[in-house]
C-alpha cells in the first residue's frame, strides 16, 4: 500500500488557488463523495470491502488540482486489496452532478463512482470486482 506523494500517473500538478465561494462548493462535493464512499465501504452492502480499502493519512484533507482543473485529495487513497493498486479518484470543478466523483481505469477511461441517486454506479462495482 502506498500513499500518494506525487501527482497521480499521467497528471501534473498546478497551483491550487481557491476562488471563494465557488471552490468551497467544489471541495464540499468532493468531500461529500469521499464520505459516502467511506460509508459504503463500512456498510458493505455491495461487498465492496472485500475488494477495496481506504487509507486517510493526516488530520485534515490535502486537496490538490490537476492541470485539467479536476480536484482530488492527496492524502486519501482507495486501493485494491487484490493487487494493491491505487484507484485514483477525482471530482470535476463546477459539476452540476450531486455526486461528481469519478475514477480512471488503467485504459484511461473515466467512470463515475456514484449514479445520480448516490448509489454506487454499475461501472464502479464491476470495476472493483474485476481488479
Amino acid at each position: 500500500m502506498k500513499i500518494l506523494s506525487l501527482p497521480p500517473k499521467g497528471y501534473s500538478m498546478s497551483d491550487y488557488i481557491r476562488v471563494i465561494p465557488r471552490d468551497f462548493f467544489n471541495e464540499a462535493k468532493l468531500l461529500k463523495c469521499l464520505g459516502k464512499l467511506s460509508l459504503g465501504i463500512l456498510d458493505n452492502t455491495n461487498s465492496i470491502s472485500n475488494h477495496v480499502d481506504e487509507i486517510f493519512d493526516g488530520e485534515s484533507f490535502v486537496i490538490r488540482q490537476t492541470e485539467d482543473g479536476d480536484i482530488y485529495v492527496l492524502n486519501y487513497t482507495l486501493f485494491s486489496k487484490h493487487d494493491e493498486s491505487d484507484i485514483e479518484l477525482f471530482s470535476p470543478i463546477n459539476s452540476r452532478k450531486n455526486y461528481p466523483l469519478y475514477f480512471i481505469t488503467c485504459d484511461e477511461e473515466r467512470y463515475y463512482v456514484f449514479d445520480d441517486d448516490g448509489n454506487f454506479s454499475l461501472e464502479f462495482l464491476e470495476y472493483i470486482r474485476n481488479i
